[in-house]
C-alpha cells in the first residue's frame, strides 16, 4: 500500500474500494459469523465509516476553527478540497443542501434528556426520531452541527442498532442511530440523535468519500495511480 499524499482525503477514497469490493461478501456471510448471529455486514460498515468521516473532520474542518490547536492540518495539501469543505461546513449552510446528503434519509433530535445509550432506548425517544418534525430538523440543520455530532458518536462509540421500525434491538439492524454527548464545564447536559437506515448511511458514506475525491480523479488518471494502491 502506498503512502497517503493526503490522509484524510485518501482514507475516505481507500475505505470506500473496500466497502464497495467487500460488502457484498460480508453480506453473504464468513466462516465463523454465525457466532455473532449473521453477517457482520453493520460491522463492517461502521468500522470502515469511522476513519472516513472522523479524519477529514479532524484534519481539514477543525483547523479552521478560531484558536483550534490540533496536530494535523490537511488544507495546504488540497487547497481546493479545503475551500469547498469550508464552504459546506458554513454555519448557514443546511445539511439537506450539502452534495453528499439525500433530503429526508435523515432523522435529528437536539438537547434529548441524556440517557444511557448502552440499554434499551426510551420509547419517546424512538418516537420523536420517527416523526416528519425529526426529519425537518435534519435538513433543515447546518451541515457542520450534523457532522460534527455524527463524528462525536463514531469517534466516542455513540451508536445504536434498531430494527426497521426504529426500535431497539438484538438482532440484525436496519437502522443506525449515532448520539453525541453536549456537555458544559464538563458536565453532560444533553445528547443530539441522528437516526438513518442503514442503506441510507452505507450511500452516504460513499458519497461522502466521493465528495472528498472528486477534485483529484483527474490527477490520479493523468498520473496512473490506481486506486487500489
Amino acid at each position: 500500500m502506498g503512502l497517503p499524499q493526503h490522509y484524510s482525503r485518501d482514507i475516505a477514497q481507500r475505505c470506500k474500494a473496500l466497502i464497495r469490493h467487500l460488502r457484498p461478501v460480508v453480506e453473504d456471510g464468513l466462516p465463523d459469523d454465525g457466532q455473532f448471529g449473521g453477517p457482520l455486514a453493520t460491522t463492517f460498515l461502521l468500522a470502515m465509516a469511522t476513519p472516513m468521516v472522523v479524519l477529514p473532520i479532524e484534519r481539514i474542518f477543525k483547523p479552521v476553527r478560531p484558536h483550534a490547536e490540533v496536530p494535523a492540518d490537511d488544507r495546504d495539501i488540497d487547497p481546493t478540497l479545503a475551500d469547498r469543505v469550508g464552504d459546506v461546513f458554513n454555519p448557514e449552510r443546511p445539511f439537506a443542501d450539502a452534495p453528499f446528503t439525500v433530503p429526508g434519509h435523515w432523522s435529528y433530535a437536539q438537547g434529548v434528556e441524556p440517557f444511557n445509550i448502552s440499554a434499551y432506548w426510551p420509547g419517546e425517544v424512538l418516537e420523536r426520531l420517527g416523526s416528519q418534525t425529526a426529519r425537518d430538523e435534519a435538513d433543515r440543520t447546518p451541515a457542520q452541527r450534523i457532522l460534527l455530532d455524527l463524528r462525536n458518536a463514531l469517534a466516542h462509540g455513540g451508536v445504536a442498532y434498531l430494527d426497521a421500525h426504529g426500535r431497539s434491538t438484538d438482532g440484525p439492524a436496519a437502522m443506525l442511530a449515532f448520539a453525541a454527548a453536549r456537555t458544559r464545564n464538563g458536565r453532560l447536559t444533553g445528547l443530539n440523535i441522528l437516526r438513518i437506515h442503514q442503506d441510507h448511511f452505507y450511500e452516504f458514506v460513499m458519497a461522502w468519500a466521493e465528495w472528498l475525491t472528486v477534485s483529484t480523479i483527474s490527477d490520479l488518471m493523468n498520473a496512473g495511480d490506481p486506486l487500489a494502491a
